[in-house]
């Protein structure tokens, strides 16, 4: 092939091409951590408020000031600020299934939450700790999970404060792939 200026503009914009899909393609899914979703200045402003709960230890549970004390805190909570970063783009998380009703149906909308027991056996977590999942029509769906099953999530993620009867939302995610969460293949 000789190589002619119209080859030349042929062959650049060939390359171009070929790396804006490898780039589009490569970026098309982030794989995020729970991390991910708080903002580092709220972390320090509750680790402060948590300190000060923690010298309040002698209190007993039930009491007037203890109830003042954790409702206050669970304000802040449902408050929780998102982190904006992540927010309308196809990200991947894994994370636990906290069922919001009993329906078997591939379409169920779920919690997904950071750790085992979350919402069900403890007071639910921040709110920027706990993501309402909504499964497209036509998402990639073998089954529906368990309660408290391990599980990957893919979607695109949103801004979308819910009260739900398990806990605050800070985000929602438009599930395309749900599938059971293996360690070694976290990547598919």
């Amino acid at each position: 092939m000789v190589l002619t200026p119209h080859n030349f503009i042929r062959l650049c914009l060939s390359a171009l091409f070929m790396a804006v899909a490898l780039s589009a393609s490569a970026s098309a899914v982030r794989e995020i951590t729970w991390d991910d979703l708080i903002e580092e200045t709220w972390v320090k402003e509750v680790q402060a408020e948590m300190a000060v709960l923690g010298r309040l230890g002698f209190l007993q549970d039930g009491t007037e000031a203890a109830n003042k004390a954790m409702e206050k805190l669970r304000q802040k909570w449902d408050a929780a600020p998102i982190v904006t970063k992540h927010l309308n783009q196809h990200i991947r998380i894994p994370g636990y299934v906290v069922p919001l009703d009993a329906s078997r149906d591939k379409r169920r909308e779920f919690l997904l939450v950071p750790y085992f027991g979350a919402c069900i056996h403890s007071p639910p977590p921040p709110a920027n700790q706990i993501i309402l999942v909504q499964p497209e029509a036509n998402s990639k769906v073998s089954r529906m999970p368990e309660s408290m099953e391990t599980i990957w999530v893919e979607g695109e993620l949103l801004g979308v404060r819910s009260t739900t009867s398990q806990g605050v939302t800070g985000y929602s995610l438009r599930a395309t792939t749900i599938r059971p969460y293996e360690e070694a293949s976290s990547k598919p």
